[in-house]
């Protein structure tokens, strides 16, 4: 999926704006307690998607604490103030454009590839990939949704099993001859560095 939970939610030339950034694992959505930026999973703790009292106490710089509501609450209020409406309605919005930003990514591929997506399973991955799997399946007009046990490491395990590789290049204007070499053995030399 294109837009995850930590997609950060802000407000640009008037109008609610969800990724591409995203806050990654550190410091995370503002409810992580680590002085992140409002995010996709913040929306959903501020509709009540997510319960921090479901939670354990892993948040916070100690790694001890629990979800944090109170600042979610008071960052939708000001970013609600810009957009002058509610703070529900401003977490509401910014869930539609994430889950829409996916749909229309997966949908882009599919048409691209001459598949209806409403014909195959959504598969979920990621660690809020659950939270929007079933709005997104609907977008798409979609059916079945499989979610993995483990869809929470997935992301993780994938590239865990990914080979290290880096890949150097430089185009050349002259005649062929010894420099060559040299150039080869300065871009692998660079390409070794950055491993």
């Amino acid at each position: 999926m294109a837009a995850g939970g930590g997609s950060i939610i802000s407000v640009a030339s008037g109008r609610l704006k969800v990724g591409p950034e995203s806050a990654g694992a550190r410091p995370g959505p503002a409810c992580y307690r680590n002085g992140g930026p409002l995010c996709v999973t913040d929306a959903n703790v501020m509709l009540g998607v997510l319960q921090p009292d479901f939670f354990p106490a892993l948040f916070g710089p100690g790694g001890d604490q629990p979800l944090d509501a109170d600042v979610v609450r008071a960052k939708f209020a000001a970013l609600a103030a810009d957009l002058a409406c509610t703070p529900e309605q401003a977490a509401s919005g910014a869930l539609a454009i994430a889950v829409e930003t996916m749909a229309q990514a997966i949908a882009r591929i599919s048409i691209a590839r001459g598949h209806d997506a409403a014909a195959y399973t959504l598969t979920c991955f990621g660690g809020a990939g659950g939270q929007h799997a079933c709005k997104v399946a609907d977008a798409l007009g979609m059916t079945r949704v499989l979610i993995h046990p483990l869809a929470g490491v997935l992301s993780a395990f994938g590239i865990g099993l990914a080979e290290n590789r880096v890949v150097r290049q430089r185009s050349l204007n002259g005649p062929l001859g010894h420099d060559l070499a040299a150039q080869a053995e300065a871009l692998a030399a660079e390409a070794a560095a950055a491993l």
